[in-house]
């Protein structure tokens, strides 16, 4: 079950840059979810506005932009901002 916080909009599904996911205003991505760059898989830390970061295969922390960061639309955790 869905807490009020969380977001319960349909969305499109599929795999896309994490730029062409579309998010409300008042909602984000909630952080520490899978993508793929260039073919590897990475884990993602935290999303900025234009960019991610990401846990390389060594674990260190890097930046990647969010077109070239791949995801499964529709997969990951979406929250509404909001007081509380």
């Amino acid at each position: 079950m869905s807490s009020s916080k969380d977001s319960s909009k349909l969305r499109r599904t599929g795999s896309r840059p994490l730029s062409d996911v579309s998010l409300e205003e008042d909602e984000v991505l909630i952080d520490a979810f899978e993508a793929t760059l260039d073919g590897v898989k990475v884990r993602v830390m935290a999303v900025l506005e234009r960019t991610c970061v990401y846990v390389d295969l060594t674990g260190d922390r890097r930046l990647a932009s969010k077109k070239d960061l791949w995801v499964e639309a529709g997969k990951h955790p979406i929250r509404r901002r909001g007081a509380g």
